[in-house]
């Protein structure tokens, strides 16, 4: 079992709650459905404001699916067959090339809809199109592990996991109290180490253009 997995995940649970590891009359897989719970309210705290982990890690942009002759794109559907809504600042793409720089402008390119986009005017794309969002996560299980990185932070599943246990019936109101208190505290850490992932490092910082002429045309020896 490797740290912040998703055993150990369900370990950090049991260790919270007090629930036995075994012969428990919440079985794991109940337990795995709360943790995967949680993680959708972590991911809905951190998409708006601190996405840039929760972006898709795959070589290519993730491919559209069109209908109506080319006119109504969609995203595809997620592991439980839902129709996936995009989050996190989602961008639309016509090639790989277009990417970072020069996305499709909503309003103009296409009319956003939720789990669609339209392209106005009845017009149609014959091609391919991309896009670059961020889609709700799989469901934790014994196989599948949590989304969130760096793992350090995936106590945050648990924290909100044990607190919405325990307002469960009002079983236990301190305990639910302690952990929206680390939920809270644990989530302005994670913020801070999201929102500082690349910024200023002093000598490892990239030197634009402006501060290479503010700089005389030198920087560290090397002339432009």
């Amino acid at each position: 079992m490797a740290t912040y997995d998703s055993a150990y995940l369900l370990k950090l649970f049991n260790r919270y709650t007090g629930r036995p590891t075994s012969s428990d009359t919440i079985s794991d897989a109940d337990k795995y459905e709360r943790l995967s719970e949680a993680q959708n309210r972590v991911v809905q705290d951190m998409f708006a404001r601190v996405p840039n982990s929760l972006y898709p890690k795959t070589a290519n942009l993730p491919t559209m699916t069109s209908s109506a002759g080319g006119n109504i794109w969609t995203f595809g559907t997620d592991p439980q067959g839902f129709a996936i809504t995009p989050m996190g600042k989602t961008r639309i793409f016509p090639n790989q090339q277009s990417f970072p720089d020069f996305p499709w402008i909503e309003g103009v390119d296409y009319v956003n809809e939720g789990t669609q986009i339209r392209l106005p005017n009845a017009r149609t794309w014959a091609g391919t199109l991309y896009w670059y969002g961020i889609a709700a996560p799989t469901d934790i299980s014994a196989s599948n592990q949590p989304a969130l990185f760096p793992p350090s932070f995936r106590d945050l599943i648990v924290y909100e996991a044990v607190r919405a246990y325990a307002e469960e019936t009002v079983r236990n109101d301190d305990l639910a109290a302690r952990m929206a208190q680390r939920y809270a505290e644990r989530l302005r850490e994670g913020f801070l180490a999201w929102k500082t992932q690349f910024s200023d490092g002093g000598a490892l910082t990239s030197w634009s253009g402006l501060r290479i002429a503010e700089a005389g045309g030198s920087v560290a020896g090397m002339s432009f």
